[in-house]
């Protein structure tokens, strides 16, 4: 993806807890700097001082939005297999984790058509304000 920038974050520990951009930022122990890739429509430059938005909403509803789709599936193609088997008079385990196997591979297919290119782009956190700009540019 075009119009990224790579920004330079010190973290307050007890923000970092609970930031949802978390595992994305390369935090370093001993500078207690962080670094974060984050889109930049404001074209801000080297140096500028900006102001990012995590957007927290989206991560947890594409989250609930994943892990229920394979929730659904291993339990609905574990079902589906045992009934399969219980109506073809096979055995039922086997046939259940066939079941369960297949729904599995169908929701990873489904779950990666619907988070397309747009969604993942609106998971990116953005620039939303530029404080100060940099001494480099004036």
């Amino acid at each position: 993806m075009d119009n990224l920038a790579e920004v330079e974050i010190t973290p307050i520990a007890s923000q970092c807890e609970h930031c949802p951009a978390r595992s994305l930022c390369g935090t370093n122990e001993h500078t207690r700097k962080g670094y974060l890739t984050v889109k930049n429509p404001l074209q801000a430059k080297v140096g500028d001082q900006v102001e990012i938005e995590i957007p927290e909403d989206k991560y947890q509803t594409t989250l609930i939005f994943i892990f229920g789709t394979f929730l659904i599936a291993l339990l609905g193609g574990a079902l589906a297999g045992y009934l399969l088997a219980f109506l073809l008079n096979l055995e039922p385990a086997w046939l259940s984790l066939t079941g369960l196997i297949i729904a599995l591979i169908m929701a990873g297919i489904f779950v990666k058509i619907k988070l397309n290119q747009k969604n993942k782009e609106s998971l990116w956190p953005t620039i939303v304000n530029i404080l100060a700009k940099g001494v480099v540019n004036g």
